[in-house]
């Protein structure tokens, strides 16, 4: 499989039959390029596509996807519950193409298997599976702490939610192939603390970093972190950087 990060959360895995993109944001347009990449790649590609989408926050969550089925008639919608109930007043919402999925929910078919599990934020994080293939996208379900910015009381609360999420993901999902997990900077010098905390209590073999703005540089200090829990960081460089999973 292929995994390709977009910008931001939103991400897309390329297998040989079907694709998947997860949280669709923006579609980066390399200079000299009529399209971006994902005009390029998925929606001119003839292969069946699943759109992804873990909650409602403009940045994870751009409408423009709800059009793609007009020119392409193999896209299955799969997004998180919370999504129709916050923007319930958009009537392209309320099709009956899109699969909802609330906490612990699936959707199955005869190429993937989609999971929901919480989140600390808004709506859920999500697992997939194809054939041997585990994937986890987490949403915005992280450890956000804010502890340079909150009194320590509140930052406690914020970590134990996380760890109260974390634990229940963890009693269904042992390991992952991938996981694509928030490593923000605007957490301060512990902005790595919840994808460490990750590593270490869900074998991972890969780990994408994502919600990070443009601060590829400052990612890279997940190395030694990746590194000690045996997972192998994605090393990004640029957006729609694609690599090759064996």
């Amino acid at each position: 499989m292929i995994i390709t990060y977009i910008y931001h959360s939103c991400c897309a895995i390329e297998f040989s039959k079907f694709s998947v993109i997860i949280d669709y944001y923006i579609d980066p347009v390399k200079d000299g390029e009529a399209s971006g990449w994902v005009e390029q790649h998925l929606l001119q590609n003839e292969k069946p596509l699943y759109v992804l989408c873990t909650h409602s926050h403009s940045d994870h969550f751009n409408e423009e996807v709800l059009s793609w089925d007009a020119n392409k008639d193999n896209i299955t919608y799969i997004f998180s519950k919370e999504v129709a109930e916050t923007l319930k007043d958009n009537p392209l919402l309320k099709d009956e193409k899109i699969n909802y999925l609330d906490k612990f929910e699936e959707y199955k078919d005869k190429n993937i298997k989609v999971q929901a599990f919480g989140s600390t934020d808004e709506g859920g994080s999500f697992y997939i599976e194809h054939k041997r293939n585990k994937i986890f996208h987490a949403g915005d379900l992280n450890n956000w702490h804010w502890n340079e910015e909150v009194p320590r009381d509140e930052a406690f609360v914020f970590e134990n939610q996380y760890i109260c999420e974390l634990e229940l993901l963890s009693e269904q999902v042992k390991k992952v192939d991938i996981a694509m997990f928030p490593l923000d900077p605007r957490l301060g010098k512990d902005f790595m603390r919840g994808g460490e905390q990750f590593v270490n209590k869900i074998k991972t073999k890969n780990f994408l970093p994502l919600h990070f703005g443009d601060n590829y540089e400052q990612i890279q200090q997940f190395e030694p972190i990746a590194s000690k829990a045996k997972t192998n960081l994605l090393k990004l460089e640029h957006k729609a950087q694609s690599f090759k999973i064996k």
